[in-house]
Order: structure tokens, then C-alpha cells, then sequence
């Protein structure tokens, strides 16, 4: 056998042109400095520069648009995009969600860590007014598993039960001023959204008296108390099969 045959790398020429060009226009925004509301050259003048067809420019473009980089608006021209971390975690996740449950339990980790975390920044960063709001969020949820206490079936959150769930772990951590992780985080929720499993009605109560747990503890201003709250909230699994 050759060593030709053996090596195990990729001919470069293999990737796709319309990527190159995406790569070239990423870095002439980085090279030039461009900030949001910027323009890029016209499509004439850029197929010219790189000596590609307005085919294969516009493919670059449009990948760079599902990156959130520029935006192309008829009349305007291609424009710079104010940065947006929310979109590119969502689009991230999106990318590599599946239904497999590793891949869940994977994203459910990242999030577990980064809450738990940044616990002590949550809890300097919280008013009164956020506390209410918690509050207000668990009282949603409390009514909604009201609704199905007793049931025998199989359900889904449902997207209320949802909303008022993703809203109330949003609430912790908005006021640290940490746009990454928010995002992330609101990201492995949009993702979670999407592949929720079927519990009963004791594990939707479960979670409410968790979440009022926490609440509890931030209304005596108590961070050890806080602390314990969160990581039990972690510590509880949901589950589909039938009770024994």
C-alpha cells in the first residue's frame, strides 16, 4: 500500500468555493473595522474582487445572513449586523440538537454548571421588584399543575407551564450582566422546548415546590439557603414511565 493511499487528509480544493468567499468577507469585515449599520461593497464589485459568479456570492451571503453577520435589504444593499448572542447560541444549538437522550443530558449538564455557577452573582444581582417577579412566575406554574394534579396521564409541559419556567430562570440571571450567558442559557431552553418528555402531574409539582423552594430562600436573604434550592432543583429527575 502507498503512503499516498494511507494518509487520511482531505484535498482543501474539495471545499466548497462559496465557503471560501464566506471566510474572505468574514475577514474583510474583521480587516476593516466595519460596525453595525455598515455596508458592504455592491455584489458587482465584490464578484469582481474575489472572481466568483454572483451565484456562489450570493450563497456566501446568505450563509453569512443565518450567522447573523449581515443582513441584504433590497434597495439598502448588504448591511452589517449588530451582534446578537441569543441568535447565534440558538442557531448553534439548533444546528446540533437531535432527539438522542445524550444530547439532551449534555445540554441539561452545560446548564446545570453555568446556573450553579454563577449562583453568588444571581443572588448579589436580585431586587425586591425580581423577587416578586420570581414569585409571580411560580404562581403561574402552581396554577397550571393545579389544573392537571390528579391526572393519571402522560402530558407534556405545555407551553405556558414552559414560558413561566424558562421566564423564572431568566429572572436569576438578568441582572448580572452577563449577556453570554444568558444567552446560553436561553438557548439550552429553546432547545429543551423542543424535546420535552412526558411526566405526570406529581412531577409537575415536583418542580413547582422547587422553584417556590428558591423563592423562599430569596426572601430571607439567605445565599446558603438559596444555594441548597438550586442545587436540589438539579438533583431531581423527571420521569415517563408509570409510578409502581
Amino acid at each position: 500500500m502507498s503512503y499516498k493511499q494511507t494518509i487520511g487528509m482531505r484535498n482543501l480544493k474539495s471545499r466548497k468555493l462559496y465557503m471560501q468567499v464566506y471566510d474572505e468577507i468574514r475577514d474583510y469585515i474583521l480587516q476593516q473595522r466595519l460596525s453595525p449599520g455598515d455596508k458592504l461593497p455592491t455584489e458587482i464589485e465584490m464578484c469582481a474582487t474575489l472572481g466568483v459568479s454572483r451565484n456562489v456570492l450570493r450563497e456566501a451571503i446568505k450563509a453569512l445572513e443565518i450567522a447573523g453577520i449581515v443582513s441584504s435589504k433590497p434597495g439598502v444593499g448588504i448591511v452589517i449586523q449588530e451582534f446578537n448572542p441569543d441568535f447565534l447560541f440558538q442557531t448553534l444549538f439548533y444546528n446540533l440538537t437531535s432527539d438522542s437522550e445524550s444530547f439532551l443530558e449534555q445540554t441539561l449538564a452545560v446548564r446545570r454548571i453555568l446556573e450553579l455557577g454563577f449562583l453568588r452573582e444571581s443572588f448579589d444581582s436580585l431586587k425586591e421588584a425580581n423577587i416578586d417577579q420570581l414569585e409571580s412566575q411560580v404562581n403561574i406554574m402552581d396554577k397550571i399543575c393545579r389544573e392537571k394534579l390528579g391526572s393519571a396521564n402522560e402530558f407534556t409541559f405545555g407551553p405556558d407551564f414552559y414560558q413561566a419556567d424558562a421566564c423564572f430562570h431568566n429572572i436569576l440571571y438578568q441582572n448580572t450582566n452577563n449577556t453570554v450567558l444568558c444567552s446560553i442559557i436561553n438557548a439550552i431552553w429553546y432547545c429543551d422546548r423542543s424535546h420535552k418528555k412526558a411526566i405526570r402531574s406529581k412531577y409537575m409539582e415536583s418542580t413547582v415546590n422547587k422553584h417556590r423552594r428558591i423563592v423562599s430562600a430569596l426572601k430571607m436573604h439567605d445565599f446558603d439557603a438559596f444555594s441548597i434550592a438550586m442545587h436540589h432543583h438539579f438533583n431531581v429527575e423527571y420521569k415517563s414511565e408509570s409510578p409502581e
